[in-house]
């Protein structure tokens, strides 16, 4: 009777001990990718610098003044000022005999830096002709304000009207021309990685004569590009003649098929007519000419969003997609943690169930695209990466990164899940 009790549970021990071992390897199987299917990769250590990501070490942010016009050495006159005159006895009007008529004064209106004027207001017209009493036009463009009151006294005395002892004509400016402009930004969206500029917005600016550039169409819009948008401006110059094309049609994937859609402006809007970069390398000579940055009637400022500089996560990674930092590098550890991983951290280990305690994986794999088209595979060995900076390659954007564990690690997790599962029941019992 005792012999077969013992035989009983021999034969019990064994059941159930294949059935442990059953178990493990259907569990082990299940998540072992590393046994299930290989991925054929280059080693980082025998990757060429060519398929090194860019590193933004060396950029650096351009002297923000380029973006401005250079200052006038006076105010120059043109079309679609507004210029106040006083004129002994024609602007304002008064009859001989008669005490002078106080001209009158002008406070300076809300967006514009001028002085309080003083005078009858009257409007420059194309091509910077003024019409005055007596002496009919008068052309004041590219005139300051002191040459324009000498060619005005000028012109009077000449026509007989000003008295020897009337006072100089006086010229002050009213109101500047203005320049309109549309500026556009993309960095305006809400989210939560935003950090400054959150009350920049895009739409129709006024910019005052000799403000009508680049950086003050920026600040009036919100100030330089924000963390969200890519590092350069666009501008978009308006076309001269023939904006309206009714017969210039283009066909597009988002509407139906033989659907045709007529653009509203000139073929030449479909790529700025100037790029200018934030930051460049540094020792870099920046060639930005006055002319680049100075702004006319009808031009786009163009800020484009960043949404497509973005890495992807799988594998033992937290999946998603992640935006790269606009102004410094990224590289794989860094990448890992954006994507909310801690590299060390053992749990969820090999196929071994969630929750487990194991060995950590160490195989990481980037996907990078290359210029070709091509996509090119990168196998690191992250405690190699440790120990090596050169392994330690950056992350460029459209990279995928994939963590998985090594066969060996596999391997070790199993041991590690068997031993847990049955050694330490069977020490118990002995």
């Amino acid at each position: 009777m005792d012999v077969k009790m013992a035989s009983f549970n021999d034969n019990d021990r064994l059941v159930r001990m294949y059935g442990l071992l059953l178990l493990g390897c259907v569990a082990f199987c299940g998540g072992c990718s590393a046994f299930t299917f290989s991925i054929d990769a280059t080693p980082s250590d025998e990757l060429s610098s060519a398929y090194f990501a860019k590193s933004k070490r060396n950029m650096v942010p351009i002297d923000v003044s380029l973006l401005s016009q250079p200052r006038p050495d006076a105010y120059r006159i043109d079309e679609g000022d507004i210029l106040g005159l006083v004129i002994d006895g024609v602007l304002p009007f008064y009859a001989k005999g008669e005490p002078p008529e106080i001209p009158p004064v002008h406070f300076r209106e809300g967006g514009q830096d001028l002085a309080p004027a003083l005078g009858v207001p009257v409007m420059v017209q194309e091509g910077g002709i003024v019409t005055l009493p007596v002496i009919g036009r008068v052309n004041l463009a590219g005139l300051s304000m002191l040459e324009a009151a000498d060619l005005l006294k000028q012109r009077y005395e000449e026509e007989e009207v000003l008295s020897d002892n009337a006072t100089q004509p006086i010229v002050t400016l009213i109101h500047a021309r203005q320049t309109s402009v549309m500026v556009i930004r993309e960095d305006t969206g809400e989210s939560s990685e935003r950090v400054n500029f959150e009350d920049s917005h895009g739409g129709i600016y006024q910019l005052p004569a000799y403000k009508n550039d680049v950086l003050n169409a920026l600040l009036v819009s919100g100030g330089l590009p924000g963390l969200q948008a890519k590092n350069e401006v666009r501008i978009y110059r308006r076309p001269s003649v023939d904006q309206y094309r009714p017969g210039y049609m283009i066909d597009s994937d988002m509407f139906p098929p033989n659907a045709q859609l007529e653009l509203s402006y000139d073929e030449k809007l479909t790529r700025p007519a100037r790029t200018i970069p934030l930051r460049v390398e540094r020792g870099t000579e920046v060639m930005i000419s006055p002319q680049d940055v100075i702004l006319d009637d009808g031009d786009i400022v163009y800020i484009a969003n960043r949404d497509t500089e973005v890495f992807y996560t799988a594998g033992m990674l937290p999946g998603g997609e992640h935006l790269l930092p606009r102004d410094y590098d990224v590289d794989i550890f860094e990448a890992m943690a954006i994507a909310g991983y801690s590299y060390g951290n053992s749990s969820g280990g090999g196929g071994i169930g969630p929750g487990a305690t194991g060995v950590i994986p160490t195989e990481l794999f980037i996907f990078r695209e290359c210029e070709d088209g091509r996509e090119y595979s990168i196998r690191i060995d992250l405690e190699q990466a440790i120990k090596c900076d050169r392994d330690r390659l950056l992350v460029q954007s459209g990279d995928k990164l994939l963590l998985r564990y090594s066969c060996c690690e596999e391997a070790l997790n199993f041991g590690i899940f068997s031993f847990f599962t049955y050694g330490i029941q069977q020490l118990m019992r002995q």
